[in-house]
């Protein structure tokens, strides 16, 4: 469905960016010399420069970043993401976000809604300029289309899990699939959707891509929208608005699914598709870590941070929270086990992984934000 995932580096990377030079250029290598003379000449393929080209304000809380990258950039998927790198007040910040744009556009796109915690998405809607430059990773994440493209789908996405979603639907779209597309859109209202105008254009002008859209609020605006939250009923609506999907017995086919959006949301999907047995025809992927659980007893004990010589007494919050609170500044960026960039070792102790509910003993490497420490424990940290 996708171009090539990886481009061809220009001619003079491949040529400076060699054994010889970075030997004659030792002890730093080619590429840090070239970051002097021009920072978007980086060949640092885990911090890429992107240049800012454009930003779009899809509603009063969200942004469309354009992107233009310097050459270490290669292709992504749809429905992969990024990790952003931005500076503010001399200090490294790092956030995960979705790329919201067809996989055959050249350049990346984010899309950024503004959350009242989110420092971060805060500065990105706010202070961001066409213009400044930020880094990216290389596109990461397995949330995405199937090698085969099945002749039907379901997408069922919430607020800001639109992001993957949307990538999906246009390059679907963009590569003139002919199978059945629905989209299920869960926003707050009219106005808090993003991507509205987009989407009901795009249903106009593909047959073959049904939208319906559901509103938690009463939204006098809305001619065709439910309101509510996801149950059975809007499920079988979203289905019934293609004739593909009904069978002559009048009873509905269940395509391959893919749901991102809160965690309430997917929790709803989940346990809908566990009781009509398809399970397996779902993909699921969540833009904030599933809550930690109340632990009865097992919490208590003290968290060592070995490097730094320091403990704390244990709350139950995960070891990411835990440890920023306790002035520590360990890597982290998606905050929810997708990135691995908060992955640290666990020297001793016993922790919850908040995602799955498994339980896993002694020395290992965890992901701090997904970590929820059960009595002693001791991190390489």
């Amino acid at each position: 469905m996708s171009r090539a995932t990886t481009t061809a580096r220009s001619a003079w990377r491949r040529i400076v960016d060699t054994p010889l030079i970075n030997a004659l250029a030792a002890p730093h290598g080619i590429g840090r010399y070239l970051e002097v003379i021009n920072p978007m000449w980086s060949l640092d393929n885990t911090r890429i420069p992107a240049r800012i080209t454009s930003i779009t304000r899809e509603t009063d809380d969200s942004v469309s970043i354009e992107l233009s990258p310097n050459g270490e950039w290669t292709h992504f998927q749809a429905g992969q993401f990024i990790q952003v790198h931005v500076e503010i007040d001399g200090r490294q910040h790092n956030r995960c976000y979705s790329l919201s744009r067809s996989a055959y556009t050249r350049k990346p796109r984010i899309t950024v809604k503004d959350h009242h915690d989110g420092f971060i998405s805060h500065y990105l809607n706010t202070q961001l300029k066409v213009g400044d430059r930020i880094a990216i990773s290389l596109a990461q994440g397995d949330f995405v289309l199937p090698a085969q493209i099945p002749t039907a789908l379901l997408f069922i996405a919430g607020g800001s899990g639109i992001t993957p979603i949307m990538a999906m639907i246009d390059t679907l779209l963009e590569h003139q699939h002919s199978g059945v597309i629905t989209l299920l859109y869960y926003s707050r209202d009219c106005n808090s959707c993003i991507f509205r105008e987009r989407l009901e254009e795009l249903a106009l002008q593909h047959l073959n891509f049904s939208l319906l859209m559901v509103y938690s609020r009463n939204d006098s605006q809305a001619k065709h929208a439910l309101q509510g939250h996801f149950n059975q009923q809007h499920l079988l609506k979203a289905l019934s608005l293609n004739p593909a999907l009904v069978e002559q017995t009048r009873s509905l086919t269940i395509p391959l699914s893919y749901v991102c959006g809160p965690e309430q949301l997917i929790n709803a999907v989940q346990s809908e598709y566990e009781l009509l047995g398809l399970k397996d025809k779902l993909h699921s992927e969540r833009f904030k870590a599933a809550t930690a659980v109340h632990l009865h007893g097992e919490a208590g004990g003290d968290i060592a941070f070995n490097q730094s010589q320091s403990m704390v007494t244990n709350d139950g919050r995960s070891l990411l929270e835990q440890a920023e609170d306790a002035g520590l500044s360990p890597q982290s960026g998606c905050r929810m086990g997708i990135c691995h960039t908060c992955s640290c070792l666990k020297t001793s102790g016993s922790v919850r992984n908040i995602s799955t509910g498994e339980i896993s003993h002694g020395e290992e490497h965890i992901r701090l934000c997904i970590s929820q420490p059960l009595g002693d424990v001791s991190l390489s940290l």
